[in-house]
């Protein structure tokens, strides 16, 4: 069994092809991996993406004059959009 399989919810009558509803919904559907069950606290999620190299530079640029990493800089910038 992969770790990376996403089940659906217990007590959803869906089949794992449909789209889910609504977001409650699909946000409940998707099951931790293996390694993160149990009492430990959720490892944090990996996100790829890719960017223009001219914005990677201008990124890594603005996080150099603010003294931080790039991840620091994309946590910063995503916590403030969605917080």
């Amino acid at each position: 069994m992969s770790k990376f399989k996403i089940t659906p919810s217990v007590g959803s009558n869906s089949s794992p092809a449909e789209k889910p509803a609504t977001r409650q919904e699909f946000v409940s559907g998707a099951a931790l991996v293996q390694s993160q069950a149990g009492t430990r606290p959720p490892k944090p999620v990996r996100l790829n993406l890719d960017l223009d190299p001219e914005v990677h530079r201008q990124l890594k640029m603005r996080a150099v004059e603010s003294g931080v990493t790039i991840a620091q800089l994309v946590r910063g910038l995503i916590a403030r959009e969605i917080g």
